[in-house]
C-alpha cells in the first residue's frame, strides 16, 4: 500500500481547489428537478437534481469550475433514471501535465447548518483508473483553522481500484490517505453516499446502500506524506462540494456519468 504515493497525486490538486478555478460556468438557468423521475425520493433536499431540465450544461445549482485536460456536458449516453446525465471526460493530460479535471461544483447551499452534511449520487464509470493513479469523485473543500487557507476532504480511489478516502490542505501542508479493501465497480451504475462532518472531522461512505467501514475517518486516517497539520485532518468550514472525475498523475482518457444527485442535513438513502 503505497501512502506516499497516494498523498503525491494530491497536492498539486489541493493547490487547484483553492485557486484553480479558471474552467467554464455554467450560466444561470433552472434549478433542476426537485422531484423528477428517480429523483423524488429527495424533494425537500438542499439539492435533490435529476438533471433533466439542462440542456449542454449543467446549471441552476451547479458552475462547471474545475477543468484540465477535461470536459463536462449534459449527455444522454447513459443516464439512472430519465434520459439525461452529466458526462465527464478526461483526455489524459500532455506532456509533463497530468492533472486531469472535470467537475461540476454547488456553492450556494453553504454555509450548513452545524458545518455537516449527507451527499447521494448515482455514478457510472466505464473503466477505474490505472493502478496507482489517485482519483477523485467526492470533494468538499473550504478554510480551516490553523492557518488552513484551504482544507479538501475527498472520496475517489488509487490502488488496484481500491476506494479510498483523502485529505489535503493549502497554507499549512498535509495529504493524507485512508485506503479501503473495496474496489470501485465499472461499467455499470452504481450508488455513492457521503457524509461530512466539519464540526467532528469525521466522513463516511456508503456503496449501494452499505457501509464502507474502512472509508470511516475520525481526526486521522492511515497516515500523511506531509505533517504540518500533525496528521490530523483538519476539515473545513464547507463552502463548496465538487462532484465528477479528477485525476493527478498519468493515466488513460476517463468517462465517467453521474445521475439523482441530492444534498440534505439528513441521510437520504439510494434511489429505488
Amino acid at each position: 500500500m503505497a501512502g506516499a504515493t497516494a498523498a503525491a497525486g494530491s497536492a498539486s490538486g489541493g493547490a487547484l481547489g483553492q485557486a484553480g478555478m479558471g474552467g467554464a460556468t455554467a450560466s444561470a438557468g433552472s434549478a433542476g428537478s426537485s422531484a423528477g423521475a428517480g429523483s423524488g425520493d429527495c424533494a425537500g433536499a438542499l439539492i435533490c437534481d435529476d438533471f433533466e431540465s439542462y440542456t449542454g450544461m449543467p446549471a441552476g445549482p451547479w458552475k462547471v469550475t474545475k477543468t484540465s485536460f477535461g470536459t463536462v456536458s449534459i449527455d444522454g449516453t447513459q443516464h439512472r433514471s430519465g434520459t439525461k446525465a452529466v458526462k465527464f471526460t478526461t483526455s489524459g493530460g500532455s506532456g509533463s501535465d497530468f492533472y486531469q479535471l472535470a467537475y461540476i461544483s454547488a456553492e450556494k447551499i453553504f454555509p450548513v447548518a452545524n458545518n455537516a452534511f449527507y451527499g447521494r449520487m448515482m455514478f457510472y464509470v466505464t473503466k477505474a483508473a490505472n493502478d496507482g493513479v489517485h482519483w477523485t469523485n467526492i470533494e468538499g473543500e473550504g478554510p480551516a483553522a490553523q492557518g488552513i487557507t484551504n482544507a479538501l476532504v475527498r472520496y475517489g480511489g488509487q490502488q488496484q481500484q481500491r476506494l479510498m478516502a483523502n485529505y489535503d490542505t493549502v497554507g499549512k501542508a498535509s495529504d493524507c490517505w485512508q485506503h479501503s479493501a473495496t474496489k470501485i465497480p465499472e461499467a455499470k451504475w452504481m450508488c455513492m453516499e457521503w457524509y461530512f462532518d466539519g464540526a467532528t472531522n469525521t466522513q463516511k461512505f456508503w456503496l449501494d446502500g452499505q457501509s464502507i467501514a474502512d472509508l470511516t475517518v475520525t481526526d486521522y486516517g492511515e497516515g500523511c506524506l506531509k505533517q504540518d497539520t500533525g496528521e490530523k485532518w483538519i476539515y473545513p468550514s464547507f463552502t463548496r462540494l465538487n462532484l465528477g472525475w479528477g485525476s493527478y498523475v498519468k493515466d488513460d482518457p476517463r468517462e465517467a456519468w453521474i445521475d439523482d444527485v441530492a444534498i440534505d442535513t439528513k441521510k437520504i438513502g439510494c434511489p429505488q
